[in-house]
């Protein structure tokens, strides 16, 4: 007999889980290897005590509960179930700590022994804990994107639907969850989407993964809307998945049809621009000839008859409608700037500078201008034609507004902080003078088209469009323009020209 208990002791302790037998008291009869490694006591510690030893008190209760009802099912005292699949406990091991444990109990008709089978699953329980946490973690950043993210299987179902596509569905998650994706579209988006799946099924040709595409949404309340999705697939536990990523483009669409509303009436506008152009151009200038003319005549013919005066003032008239004509010609130049292509190219400032100064100077040979430049120029792509006329007003100003008897013009290129941007810009061109300066309060007026802040007589009187002239091209070359100026210190104008960038 004792040989027998030998054998299936041995037995006992080969078993990987751990193995006790109680009697109907509780009373402990055998308790295995694996038993001792998982509780931390010995054998000889734990055979005579009662099973109490091995439960926390809160945890006693359940299990005479569980004991009670294996009993009743075996011998028939209720509905039988399956209690041999076992139940989950807490244990208290021989230091006093507690630790999750799988348990599954029988009993013995025969002799009323309990046999039990435990199994330590504290790693399995922290696994749980931690995938329980990436989950929670992984659908928190869900939550926090904002735009909708749907994830589904093979056949379209949906397992995953974040707080966005809510918001952006009007379905909560539970609703949709288990359903097919095609109840978030109306036709004939639903039928494509079952062809796209169909497709890669039998192909394997991933015809809408991976990129992005413009379709229709279907809302919980039925209201249809634009959307943009993007499909990108993954494999989860060796499962194929597809997370479809959405976005609400009802105001992006709503501000696409503002826009070609503006586009259109702007094409009207220039349009109708045109016709004044064509208007102030002809219509307009010829009463101006019309005016001059006459002067003249009347000056020709009645010259001996008219005092001085009489003269003086006919000189005054023809020099006014000559000054109308340019500010006419200007207007309509300013209003076409803005609109008409440029001839981009790459030029060397360097020769256009050589070229503009040759042309502008000169004029001024009573006067001493002496012109520098630093350090070569880069070659930059521009409109040469409006880039000549860019430096050229800005040259002329600089020998126009000077009263030194040395005028200084200096041209180069700087790195500094753009005031409009607060950027720091490694490429500003710039003109340099030694002037008369122009007041900080002035820094935008004199933009302004047919802005003048000084008299001048009539010999040299301009038209007050040069530096507005100059702005534009600065802006259809996509760059900004900026003064720094004192009174009787001379004046900087920087500008950034961009259009090859």
């Amino acid at each position: 007999m004792e040989t027998r208990e030998l054998q299936l002791d041995t037995v006992l302790d080969s078993v990987k889980d751990g193995f006790f037998m109680t009697n109907k008291s509780g009373e402990i009869l055998s308790f295995n290897y694996s038993a001792t490694q998982i509780f931390g006591y010995d054998k000889h510690e734990v055979i005579g005590q009662n099973i109490s030893l091995l439960l926390p008190d809160s945890e006693q209760p359940k299990y005479a509960q569980y004991l009670l009802d294996v009993t009743n099912s075996t011998f028939g005292e209720q509905e039988s179930k399956d209690y041999g699949i076992g139940i989950e406990m807490i244990a208290l091991n021989k230091d006093g700590n507690t630790f999750p444990l799988e348990l599954a109990i029988s009993v013995l008709p025969s002799n009323d022994i309990v046999l039990g089978t435990v199994r330590d699953i504290s790693e399995r329980k922290q696994a749980e804990l931690s995938i329980k946490s990436y989950v929670e973690h992984i659908e928190t950043i869900m939550d926090t994107v904002l735009d909708g993210l749907i994830t589904i299987d093979m056949r379209g179902v949906i397992h995953g639907f974040n707080a966005a596509a809510e918001s952006i569905f009007g379905f909560r998650a539970r609703e949709v969850i288990g359903r097919n994706v095609k109840m978030l579209m109306p036709e004939p988006f639903q039928s494509e989407h079952d062809s796209y799946l169909d497709n890669y099924h039998t192909t394997g040709d991933k015809k809408i993964i991976g990129i992005g595409r413009e379709i229709t949404g279907k809302r919980k309340n039925g209201y249809l809307f634009p959307m943009e999705l993007g499909v990108n697939e993954m494999t989860v536990q060796g499962k194929t998945m597809f997370v479809g990523t959405v976005r609400d483009i009802s105001e992006r669409k709503a501000a696409e049809i503002a826009i070609d509303s503006y586009i259109r009436k702007l094409q009207i506008s220039n349009s109708e621009l045109d016709q004044f152009a064509y208007i102030a151009s002809h219509d307009l200038k010829e009463p101006l000839r019309g005016l001059a003319n006459n002067a003249l005549f009347l000056e020709e013919d009645h010259a001996d008859s008219l005092e001085g005066e009489g003269l003086r003032r006919i000189a005054r008239i023809r020099f006014l409608c000559t000054r109308m004509e340019k500010l006419v010609d200007s207007l309509l130049y300013y209003s076409r700037l803005g609109r008409q292509d440029l001839a981009v190219e790459e030029v060397d400032l360097n020769e256009l500078i050589d070229s503009v100064a040759e042309l502008t100077l000169p004029e001024e040979t009573t006067q001493s201008v002496h012109l520098l430049i630093p350090k070569a120029l880069p070659k930059v792509t521009c409109d040469k034609p409006r880039v000549s006329e860019l430096f050229r007003n800005l040259i002329s100003n600089a020998v126009k507004y000077n009263n030194s008897a040395r005028k200084e013009i200096e041209i180069g290129v700087k790195s500094c902080v753009n005031p409009h941007s607060n950027v720091l810009e490694h490429q500003v061109f710039y003109v340099k003078d030694n002037g008369i300066g122009i007041e900080g309060r002035f820094f935008e007026d004199i933009f302004r088209i047919f802005k003048r802040l000084n008299e001048e007589d009539d010999s040299v009187r301009g038209t007050g469009v040069g530096l507005t002239f100059v702005k534009k091209i600065v802006e259809r070359h996509n760059g900004q323009i900026w003064v720094e100026s004192e009174l009787e210190q001379g004046s900087c104008f920087n500008f950034t020209l961009k259009l090859g960038e």
